[in-house]
């Protein structure tokens, strides 16, 4: 499998902005759901937006359509930066590294003397450069996705989105925090039914050291393909 499959994989399912303190979320069985505005929307695009980088720990759950009583859970660390750069640190169930530069992947697993470099370009390139923007770019996330309800139920703001253009994604649910503006929980539900929840806490924003992004020192490079 290649290391853009892999990425892939690992990833679908991520969300933007700034991430949630604390997850899951919940709110009040007693609030009242109420729809929101445009100058509220408008609100919330501008807040999540905000962000040019984010450190954020992450555990995700997959659920297969065939095995539902069997999720596969995997949880670590993630570092994206605008306008494309991107490191996924998975931790368990097994220890894998995925660093996106703007122009290559590099793959490598903790004690390996080499690291795998593949190189991103056409729409292999735009595919990954919008999972950066996904993560930190509300804006990007309505240029593919329709916007079909936003609701706000006590503190917490719910948006449900479809793909603009049909893609594997038939559905996107997104919770937000509306005192202090960050995601807590994504779903996802994909045409084969299977889904995807990825629930983040820890957030860091700020600068990030851009070594993070560089590939592993006294490792050898070989070009996969």
């Amino acid at each position: 499998m290649t290391a853009v499959k892999r990425l892939m994989i690992l990833i679908t399912g991520l969300c933007l902005g700034q991430h949630a303190k604390s997850a899951p979320l919940a709110a009040p069985l007693a609030a009242v759901a109420e729809a929101l505005s445009t100058e509220e929307l408008r609100e919330l695009q501008g807040k999540l937006n905000r962000r040019a980088s984010l450190a954020v720990d992450f555990v995700q759950t997959r659920t297969s359509a065939l095995r539902p009583s069997r999720p596969s859970v995997s949880s670590g660390k993630a570092i994206f930066a605008k306008p494309a750069k991107f490191r996924w640190t998975l931790e368990k169930p097994q220890e894998d590294i995925l660093i996106f530069d703007g122009t290559n992947i590099f793959s490598y697993k903790p004690g390996d003397k080499i690291v795998s470099r593949f190189k991103t370009e056409g729409g292999r390139a735009k595919e990954i450069k919008e999972i950066i923007d996904f993560v930190l770019d509300f804006d990007a996330l309505l240029r593919r996705y329709k916007l079909e309800k936003a609701v706000r139920v006590g503190q917490l703001i719910t948006l449900n989105l479809t793909p603009k253009i049909p893609t594997q994604v038939t559905n996107l649910n997104i919770t937000v925090d509306a005192k202090d503006y960050f995601v807590g929980v994504v779903s996802m539900i994909f045409t084969n039914k299977n889904t995807s929840e990825i629930q983040f806490s820890n957030p860091v924003p700020g600068k990030v050291d851009s070594k993070s992004f560089a590939s592993p020192v006294g490792l050898a490079v070989v070009d996969g393909f």
